[in-house]
């Protein structure tokens, strides 16, 4: 019998329908992938079945019990990761493990050869006496899959496991699913990254609630529309979500929003009216780096880099977790002097001159730095003070951001009630407010929907075409092949550096050229191994 059997299964939340009488089932031994917009119910339904909350209406089974009256006969034999999952950070990895060993009741025994098997087939033997805090995304996120097995599970419940993680952990994470599929473990992952979608027996598309279609990847992709070449699951999930009053163009996402490679400048406008030099600098890089380090006591985190980035460009800053891109960045922008090295950013310098540099650029840091019990018309507001806008400039301004965001009819919703897509653009609107000529965007599109993504590129290439120099850090390979030039950190140093095209030639075997991200990881394996 099917693990999972929903029927027009239904969750509200007083008026809000989350989940909109669904019906699938899946199979023993399944990799089900869920996949939606945000917002679409994937995390309301993985939570009911789990047994945290109750259906509203409809008829859910799983593990052959009726939820939610059997919730408790089969609790034991349900693992749940949650997308905030519980990690105690000053707890070692293998006092967390021990914690969760101990909820589940785990016999002395049994928990030892356990979490022995769990720690060596996840890699992370060689850390656990480190404290969970200091471990790197990717190690966090492999704790927490190693603390939801603990007890041998039957079902396995994963709500965007990989988000904001890099390649390479990435992967490494999808091949312990797969170790787990041939265990024979059941498994549903709600997931953002239509590569992983791929990766599984069938898919799920849910979209307002609704389930839109139910099949494998292969048969998904028949679905794509006639206009796409090469189509991908992208293609599939974004055709059948999309907004026909979507912005960037009549042909919406068929004819890129972004996503093909920039042509040339005025292919889009934004509103924002092309960047004049600032006096003496028409020739001038917009962001220069020499030997930058920073350290923290004895730990390096940025390490002797030196790179331009002329104005204009989109530039793609890749590396793994706890790589120094962050660090990188929040220097740049004057939050961080560096220890040694320089630097300058529109002309000034990022030591001497931090106040400066605040003044002339647009910062949207990875949690898109809004306040959520604020109003989307107050957040603006609040910027414009810091901006020290005037107030028929503020007025201009408040109004092209909620345009530029279409969130015309949420003008008055807090900015905590709002989908991460929307969230998203708000807190670029807020970021280039006062129109500065250099914007930093630190993973803006962590954990984002494909059809935000989509649309958030097309931002960002309008940004460029006006003359505006965009600093990007993405964990997605596809995003990274719309910068016109990449660069590589590694533990704090660059490894490489060029437009996305000359670093596939650079790792090309046979005529054959590798995939970004192949070039990512065998670039970061091949330093590793030096």
């Amino acid at each position: 019998m099917e693990p999972v059997i929903i029927n027009n299964l239904t969750r509200r939340f007083g008026e809000l329908v989350a989940v909109d009488s669904i019906s699938f089932s899946v199979l023993p031994g399944e990799l089900f992938g869920l996949v939606g917009s945000d917002g679409a119910g994937k995390t309301t339904t993985l939570r009911m079945l789990a047994g945290v909350l109750d259906p509203s209406g409809g008829k859910l089974t799983v593990l052959e019990q009726p939820f939610p009256a059997g919730v408790e006969t089969v609790r034991e034999h349900i693992g749940y990761m949650s997308q905030r999952f519980g990690l105690y950070p000053d707890l070692t990895v293998g006092e967390n493990i021990r914690f969760y060993a101990d909820i589940f009741g785990i016999t002395a025994g049994e928990r030892k050869a356990r979490t022995e098997q769990l720690l060596d087939f996840s890699g992370l033997a060689p850390f656990t006496g480190r404290l969970a805090g200091r471990l790197s995304g990717g190690m966090k996120q492999k704790l927490g899959l190693c603390c939801a097995l603990i007890h041998r599970p039957k079902l396995l419940l994963l709500d965007e496991p990989t988000n904001g993680v890099d390649p390479l952990s990435r992967r490494d994470f999808w091949r312990i699913l797969r170790e787990l599929r041939n265990e024979g473990v059941t498994m549903i992952v709600a997931t953002a990254y239509l590569d992983e979608a791929e990766q599984c027996d069938r898919v799920g598309l849910i979209h307002q609630g609704r389930l839109l279609a139910c099949d494998t990847p292969k048969n998904l992709l028949k679905l794509a529309p006639k206009t796409s070449l090469n189509p991908s699951l992208e293609d599939v999930v974004v055709s059948m979500i999309q907004d026909p009053a979507a912005p960037f163009g009549e042909g919406q996402d068929h004819e890129g929003w972004g996503l093909e490679k920039r042509a040339g400048a005025g292919q889009r406008s934004t509103g924002l009216a092309p960047q004049a030099p600032l006096e003496g600098e028409a020739t001038q890089p917009a962001v220069t780096l020499d030997l930058l380090t920073k350290r923290f006591k004895d730990f390096t985190a940025v390490d002797g880099i030196s790179l331009s980035v002329p104005k204009g460009q989109i530039f793609g800053f890749l590396g793994p977790n706890g790589a120094g891109k962050s660090t990188t960045i929040r220097m740049l922008c004057g939050i961080l002097p560096p220890t040694s090295g320089s630097g300058s950013v529109a002309g000034f310098d990022i030591a001497g001159q931090p106040e400066r540099i605040k003044e002339n650029i647009g910062y949207m840091s990875q949690r898109f730095s809004l306040y959520e019990d604020l109003t989307v018309v107050e957040n603006i507001a609040f910027y414009a003070g810091v901006y020290r806008l005037q107030a028929a400039k503020r007025k201009e301004r408040t109004e092209w951001v909620i345009e530029m965001a279409r969130l015309k009819e949420r003008r008055n919703s807090l900015a905590g009630e709002l989908s991460g897509g929307w969230r998203q653009r708000l807190a670029l609107g807020c970021a280039i407010l006062h129109e500065p000529p250099i914007v930093f965007l630190d993973e803006p599109t962590s954990g984002v929907d494909p059809l935000s993504r989509r649309k958030f590129w097309g931002l960002i290439y309008s940004l460029a075409d006006a003359g505006v120099t965009v600093f990007v850090t993405t964990h997605y390979m596809d995003e990274a092949e719309y910068c016109d030039r990449l660069a590589l950190i590694y533990r704090g140093q660059l490894v490489a550096v060029g437009t996305p095209d000359e670093l596939k030639r650079s790792r090309a075997t046979g005529g054959q050229l590798p995939s970004l991200e192949d070039v990512f990881i065998g670039l970061i394996e091949e330093r590793d191994r030096t």
